[in-house]
């Protein structure tokens, strides 16, 4: 970790992990530990709570003053960047921006379509800056979702039905910036995610189904979603909502999609008789 401290003499980090809510920031940290990357820590404030605990922030800044992060990770001389974990997204008229989010903001304020293009946009920004971009699988690339059927158990007939109707509506879905997933059972969309989230969706689908086992859960990359900075997750919380809803199983776009505690995912669908594949 880095030190701020001017008294001391530091090392120049070579990656910059702003950090929000989630469990990434925690494998990012330690396999740059496992690799000897060097690194600084930036929390969004009142965000990584857990985070903050196990590991000391070098810095913590608020949404409304990004202007202020930019300049310490200038100040420190370093080019590379990983933005990562869910951040909660602020009330515009509760926020007293910095110069630098200030312009920001007035420069997206008429663009914007979602939460996609606001941090597409942010993305831009900061290349504009100097900073380079990177996503999280360039550090862990274990976690991408691979292709096929990962665990025991397969798909019937009506969920391989509902698998590719589902994918062609969620992707049109995507494309209009409103959410990354969907839950369909015999050929009927149960459930469309919005703003609550994968699990809570998932959560809202059990008043909706017809069987007491049965529909699928679909989880899809936006078409013009930055896979850098905001590349889906599917972890042992989900995979624990579906069985607690009802669901059948689990398809993910393969090599798009990031999977956590994938060891613990694939054990907890099999326990349970779900399947999951990578599509």
């Amino acid at each position: 970790m880095l030190s701020v401290n001017p008294e001391m003499e530091t090392k120049i980090p070579k990656l910059a992990i702003i950090a929000g809510n989630g469990d990434i920031p925690f494998y990012l940290i330690e396999e740059c530990k496992n690799l000897g990357r060097e690194f600084c820590l930036i929390i969004i404030d009142g965000h990584a709570e857990e985070l903050s605990k196990k590991y000391k922030p070098d810095f913590v800044v608020s949404l409304s003053k990004m202007g202020r992060a930019i300049k310490f990770v200038k100040d420190i001389e370093v080019k590379h960047i990983l933005m990562v974990g869910a951040i909660e997204r602020p009330s515009l008229k509760n926020i007293i921006p910095d110069l630098w989010t200030a312009k920001f903001l007035a420069t997206i304020s008429s663009k914007v379509s979602g939460d996609n293009s606001i941090l597409s946009k942010l993305t831009k920004a900061l290349e504009k800056e100097g900073f380079i971009i990177i996503s999280p699988e360039e550090i862990l690339p274990n976690l991408l979702c691979p292709k096929g059927l990962l665990g025991k158990f397969k798909a019937n007939v009506q969920n391989k039905k509902d698998i590719l109707t589902g994918f062609k509506i969620a992707k049109i879905i995507g494309a209009n910036d409103i959410g990354q997933s969907i839950i369909i059972e015999n050929g009927l969309v149960l459930a469309v995610e919005a703003a609550e989230g994968t699990d809570n969706m998932i959560k809202r689908s059990l008043l909706l189904k017809k069987e007491k086992i049965g529909g699928v859960l679909i989880k899809v990359i936006k078409p013009m979603q930055d896979k850098r900075i905001d590349r889906p997750v599917v972890g042992i919380n989900t995979i624990k909502a579906v069985k607690d809803a009802g669901l059948a199983g689990i398809a993910i776009e393969s090599n798009e999609i990031l999977i956590l505690n994938y060891n613990d995912v694939i054990s907890y669908a099999d326990k349970e008789s779900l399947f999951i594949e990578g599509i």
